[in-house]
C-alpha cells in the first residue's frame, strides 16, 4: 500500500511538472483579500467484494489571503462508507458517515511569476461518525480533536485556476477512554479558484 502511495504522488508530480513547462509567465502572486475556493474527492471501491463496499468523501473550503500568499478558512468533510453483508438479493446495509469541519491555514512559497507554487497547509477539526444499519441510525460517535497538516502543489492552468496534489497527514483523537487514536496519511487531488488579485 506504501509503495502505490508513494507511486501515485510521484506519478501526479511528474505529471504536473510536464505541463508546467508548456505554459507562459504571468503573475500568480496572491494579495491580501484575495479569496481563495478549493475542492476534493476521492472514491474507492473492493474489487475483490463484487463491489459490495465502497467509499467516498468530498472537502471543500473558503478562505482569505490576509497577508500576500499567507491565507486564513475553514474546511468542511464530508465521506461516506458503504458496505453490503449477508443476503445479495436483499443485503443487510451498513453505512458510516464521517463529517469535519474545521480551521485552516495556507501559506503558498511561489513567486510573482511561478507556474508550480509549493504550499503548506495545516489546521484542526472537529469530527462527528455516525453509524446506519439499514437506513437507521446505530450509534453516533463525536471526535473531541483532528489535526491536520499537509504539503503540496499547486498546478496553475490561468491566473486564478489551478489543480493541486498534497499528501495529507491526520490525526484523530477519539473521546472516550476506549476510543483508538488513528493516524492517516492521504494523498489528495483538487482544484483550487481565486477571486481577486
Amino acid at each position: 500500500m506504501k509503495k502505490l502511495m508513494t507511486l501515485l504522488l510521484i506519478v501526479g508530480l511528474m505529471g504536473m511538472l510536464t505541463v508546467s513547462y508548456g505554459q507562459t509567465s504571468y503573475s500568480t502572486s496572491r494579495a491580501s483579500g484575495t479569496i481563495m475556493i478549493s475542492g476534493t474527492g476521492s472514491y474507492q471501491t473492493d474489487l475483490s467484494q463484487d463491489l459490495r463496499s465502497s467509499y467516498w468523501n468530498i472537502n471543500t473550503d473558503l478562505a482569505l489571503f490576509l497577508f500576500p500568499q499567507f491565507a486564513a478558512g475553514l474546511d468542511l468533510g464530508y465521506g461516506k462508507h458503504m458496505q453490503e453483508m449477508n443476503d445479495e438479493e436483499d443485503p443487510d446495509v451498513e453505512e458510516t458517515v464521517v463529517m469535519s469541519l474545521g480551521p485552516r491555514v495556507y501559506f503558498f512559497m511561489g513567486g510573482k511569476n511561478s507556474e508550480l507554487t509549493p504550499f503548506i497547509k495545516g489546521g484542526a477539526n472537529y469530527l462527528i461518525n455516525k453509524t446506519l444499519y439499514n437506513d437507521e441510525e446505530d450509534e453516533r460517535d463525536e471526535s473531541e480533536l483532528g489535526l491536520v497538516a499537509s504539503a503540496g502543489l499547486l498546478l496553475n492552468l490561468a491566473k486564478n485556476v489551478g489543480l493541486t496534489v498534497e499528501a495529507e497527514y491526520n490525526f484523530e483523537k477519539g473521546t472516550d477512554v476506549n476510543d483508538i487514536d488513528t493516524k492517516q496519511l492521504l494523498v489528495k487531488f483538487g482544484i483550487r479558484s481565486f477571486l481577486g488579485e
